[in-house]
């Protein structure tokens, strides 16, 4: 079912987003010795450089981004396991019929992998954590396993902080039994921080400057509110709600160590993410699939407390109902590929208009969509225009069908229009003036 969707979305070719778009515009000036975007995680760089070398395009860029997202889907079916086979066994289905993993499950973003990487470490930290003759060595593995998924997103940060508050909190019996295999995590995790505290310095001139860069790129909105108050069935999915409801509500009557540790992990998660930044699902992944996980465990327990019979039209019911929202989804993934190409009508047009125009000559564009606009004109994308800038360039102000934009007028330089579409795209190229 996840591998369906996820074709769905890659073989359709969407234009890329803003966010994969500045993604692989990293990775190319990256590529060429002329790193920007400090805040850009380096983890990600790295995923996105095969495809640039190989000179790829968007299936190209998207094929890690879709190997990842399998990986997730087995990683939150292994995590869940310990919760019970039942649960572990119907994790990939509902995770493939939720609409806000299935549509990114082909995009070049860091959710999926930043999750896939934080879902066995939080498992192998609550499971070992939660031993009463102490934690095994194996614990350390969670140490690279955190590392990675802070380099893919440096907000992941944030979530370890969780991670690591609950382990202290939830897991001091069994760090006093035996302490060494948590130190060596502890010790190992700095290591790997390393090689990132020391580009910190050299990029900013601060330890902790990249990481407060990428916390200054995304505004401070209280995403909390829109976490709690917006229609959960849109926001999370209609078969998920219901199970991330009973997972919260799990709390109530489980109280043994490891469920209260995976509990406290996910609902940490979520309001310091929602204290931290604006309201998108993606950012909650970790704690929905652990909330998701605990609910699937109490849905199991009780089809099977039910008489055999009633057990059987239950879990048919189930099916019917995860397919049913599995369909909805691909019928959503097809939408938001027609929906996406709408919406960047008016960028891809003015982008082909200035690739022919300046036809391989060094330009500079002016306008909204700024990464879009830069990665598919291959001209550097700029919000200040420095009047010498004209002589050295060609220079292209879009004009999209926004209010907020300056008009073309307010631009010096002579004005020659590229392409005119009204209510689609106007591109004009900013000419030196003569003397």
């Amino acid at each position: 079912m996840w591998i369906v969707g996820a074709l769905l979305s890659w073989l359709s070719r969407a234009p890329l987003g803003h966010d994969e778009a500045r993604y692989a515009l990293t990775t190319m000036d990256w590529l060429a010795g002329t790193p920007r975007w400090n805040y850009s995680p380096f983890g990600m760089t790295l995923l996105t450089a095969p495809a640039l070398l190989a000179h790829g395009g968007e299936l190209a860029l998207r094929a890690a981004p879709l190997l990842w997202g399998l990986a997730l889907v087995l990683v939150a079916a292994r995590t869940t396991r310990p919760l019970g086979d039942g649960a572990a066994a119907w994790m990939p289905a509902l995770l493939a019929a939720t609409a806000c993993f299935a549509r990114r499950s082909a995009e070049l973003l860091s959710d999926l992998p930043t999750a896939a990487c934080l879902l066995p470490a939080i498992a192998l930290v609550v499971t070992e954590l939660s031993r009463d003759d102490g934690p095994r060595w194996r614990l350390v593995t969670a140490a690279p396993l955190m590392a990675a998924a802070f380099y893919l997103r440096y907000g992941a940060s944030l979530t370890i902080a969780v991670i690591a508050a609950v382990a202290v909190l939830g897991g001091w019996r069994s760090t006093a039994r035996r302490p060494w295999p948590v130190v060596a995590t502890a010790a190992l995790g700095l290591a790997l921080l390393a090689p990132h505290l020391a580009m910190s310095v050299a990029a900013t001139g601060s330890a902790l400057g990249i990481v407060r860069e990428s916390g200054d790129a995304i505004p401070a909105q209280l995403g909390l509110v829109t976490y709690l108050t917006a229609n959960p069935l849109t926001f999370y999915g209609t078969v998920a709600t219901p199970l991330l409801l009973w997972g919260l509500a799990s709390i109530a009557w489980r109280r043994d160590r490891q469920s209260v540790m995976l509990w406290s992990i996910a609902v940490g998660h979520v309001v310091v993410i929602g204290l931290t930044t604006w309201g998108h699902s993606r950012y909650l992944f970790p704690a929905l699939i652990l909330l998701l996980g605990l609910g699937l465990r109490e849905a199991v327990a009780w089809v099977g407390s039910l008489s055999p019979r009633h057990a059987r039209r239950v879990t048919g019911a189930a099916l019917l109902a995860v397919a049913a929202a599995w369909a909805l989804v691909l019928s959503g993934l097809a939408r938001q590929d027609e929906s996406a190409r709408a919406s960047l009508r008016g960028v891809l047009t003015a982008a082909a208009a200035i690739r022919q125009d300046a036809a391989g000559r060094p330009c500079t564009v002016l306008g909204r969509q700024a990464t879009q606009l830069e990665w598919y004109s291959g001209c550097r994308a700029t919000l200040d225009l420095p009047r010498e800038l004209l002589a050295q360039r060609r220079v292209y102000a879009v004009v999209l069908p926004a209010p907020e934009q300056p008009p073309v007028e307010s631009f010096p330089g002579r004005h020659q229009v590229v392409l005119a579409r009204p209510g689609l795209a106007t591109v004009t190229r900013l000419d030196p003036e003569r003397p």
